[in-house]
């Protein structure tokens, strides 16, 4: 794996490795169903995509930007389409409906698309690294982020981040194909993928600095020409086509100001505030870096993609201010407030990938022949021992995701279980609860108002939400546990439990006491990272039947 190897051999290799990076993100990609809040966010967005689909193209909600929301909604409408020509609905009320009954298909539509989205920015990775430091370096880059586990994991779901990363890879290449070539063309494309990418996810608005700074370099080298300057200058052009994109794929932004605003002001007062207690995690800047990186890259990988970027900018100071700008003022913004979600630092992998390989192939190329031995098998030996913690955790977070769900297994042991008619409680968030309203048994869901000290009725039969107080206990409670702090159960539900209640069963998906790694803030019931004693993705559940009287 040198730079005089053949152009096959690079095509072999490169295949290889975006056959193993599809490998491990299409691995586990059916996790949770058919329990449809496994992952928290995907759901959201498809009540969205259907509000589209039926007619009404106006998202009506301004968290995300267009682009993500418009293509759920392209999807959707050509799985509504294939349907309509197989004769399976006529029209898109019977569509919902099937939904309703068969929603496996829409998740794996969706989740496959973003799997999709990440092999194809390990190519970019190769694409971007391989003219600016050569083939070694160009396979070294895309191997590290085809196992980087942070860029895996989030590959497995429908969400906005690994498209939104792609989309900065492809402007960060078009980019620098400008910075090399002068070309136009590449001016416009770096504009269109800059607006995708922020069109996708407002956080992506640094994308723009690497394209202002290739320009800001070329107008350097023609400081004392400052009519060439002008002449020459790519600048309007990308952000022409930047701000034509973005206005033309979130257009309601203008048309519905006044919403917009609101719910935008309010999701920066959230995001300032964090899901947390600010004295719990801290701020970004402080927290992502020893947590989210450390944890999804692993420390041998997040060390070299830190070193290789401080080599780059000692030996090649113009390409680390291009490729180092991104990821840095990324950083900052993304660190500011105290929401921390291990995913706000997605984008920020396949930067440390590149400069793990750029660093990889430098040292491989100047100690090979002091060792003698190969350079393509120094280099492939330091990269399989540097991306080995991070592939373990992705191979294991594979693994797991493949299994049932808790959630699911309790689903299927009250439906097997539980008398038709019963009263259940359930404890904690509602990411966490067993999917049981729609099993044949006509549940009665109960809920807790910890205020009054009483359960109320939970009734979601009409499609509208109505909770009313009931002056009995539920017959049975399903009590969650998790490393995370969505598991709370009310003090007084706890203390009623041994006087009231029978354990009836147990279901232990994870060790809580062996200290795994857990994005504290994000409703996922998976450990981020070490696995130790996990067996499953979802909570431990107790669940409790009333004895009888």
């Amino acid at each position: 794996m040198t730079d005089a190897t053949s152009a096959r051999q690079v095509r072999r290799l490169l295949a290889l490795i975006l056959g193993g990076a599809l490998a491990v993100r299409f691995w586990g990609l059916s996790f949770g169903l058919p329990h449809v809040l496994a992952r928290p966010d995907e759901l959201f967005v498809f009540g969205v995509a259907f509000r589209m689909l039926a007619g009404d193209p106006n998202p009506n909600m301004f968290d995300y930007p267009g682009v993500y929301l418009y293509f759920v909604a392209g999807l959707f409408s050509l799985y509504f389409w294939w349907s309509r020509l197989t004769g399976r609905v006529t029209s898109v009320e019977e569509f919902r409906e099937v939904f309703r009954v068969d929603y496996e298909p829409f998740f794996l539509l969706t989740r496959g698309a973003t799997a999709l989205f990440g092999t194809i920015t390990v190519g970019v990775c190769h694409a971007i690294a391989a003219p600016l430091f050569g083939r070694t370096a160009g396979l070294l880059s895309a191997f590290f982020l085809a196992f980087a586990f942070l860029h895996v994991r989030d590959s497995h779901y429908a969400t906005t981040d690994v498209p939104l990363t792609l989309f900065v890879m492809c402007a960060l290449l078009a980019a620098l194909r400008v910075h090399r070539t002068r070309s136009g063309r590449e001016a416009w494309l770096s504009g269109v993928a800059a607006g995708l990418a922020v069109g996708i996810k407002y956080n992506a608005a640094p994308v723009v600095v690497p394209l202002a700074i290739v320009e800001g370099l070329h107008a350097w080298s023609l400081r004392r020409d400052w009519r060439r300057m002008l002449r020459e200058t790519h600048l309007w052009r990308m952000a022409v086509a930047t701000i034509a994109v973005f206005l033309a794929t979130s257009p309601y932004l203008v048309l519905d100001y006044g919403n917009a605003a609101r719910q935008l002001q309010s999701l920066a007062a959230q995001a300032s505030v964090g899901m947390t207690p600010p004295e719990m995690l801290g701020s970004g800047w402080g927290y992502h870096l020893p947590f989210s990186l450390r944890h999804g890259l692993g420390i041998p990988l997040l060390a070299v993609g830190l070193a290789g970027l401080i080599w780059m900018a000692l030996r090649r100071p113009p390409l680390a201010l291009i490729l180092g700008s991104f990821p840095l003022v990324y950083y900052i913004a993304a660190g500011a407030g105290y929401n921390v979600f291990v995913r706000y630092m997605v984008p920020v992998v396949p930067f440390l990938c590149l400069f793990a390989g750029y660093l990889v192939a430098e040292i491989a190329s100047s100690a090979a022949s002091r060792l003698r031995v190969p350079r393509a098998a120094l280099a492939g030996a330091l990269a399989c021992a540097i991306v080995a913690p991070s592939a373990w955790s992705a191979i294991q977070f594979d693994r797991l995701m493949a299994q049932d769900d808790s959630r699911v297994l309790a689903a299927r042991w009250v439906d097997e279980t539980v008398p038709p008619g019963s009263s259940v409680y359930m404890s904690g968030n509602r990411y966490g609860h067993p999917q049981i309203e729609g099993l044949p048994g006509g549940y009665q869901i109960f809920g807790y108002d910890w205020r009054a000290s009483h359960f109320t009725h939970q009734d979601r039969s009409t499609g509208v939400y109505r909770e009313s107080p009931v002056d009995r206990i539920p017959d049975f409670i399903i009590v969650q546990r998790s490393a995370i702090p969505y598991s709370h159960i009310p003090e007084q539900v706890e203390r009623m439990l041994p006087t009231e209640y029978d354990l009836a069963h147990t279901i232990r998906a994870a060790d809580l006491s062996a200290k795994n790694p857990y994005d504290i803030q994000d409703g996922f019931y998976l450990a981020y990272g070490r696995y130790k004693g996990v067996r499953r993705p979802g909570p431990n559940f107790e669940i409790y039947r009333r004895r009888a009287p």
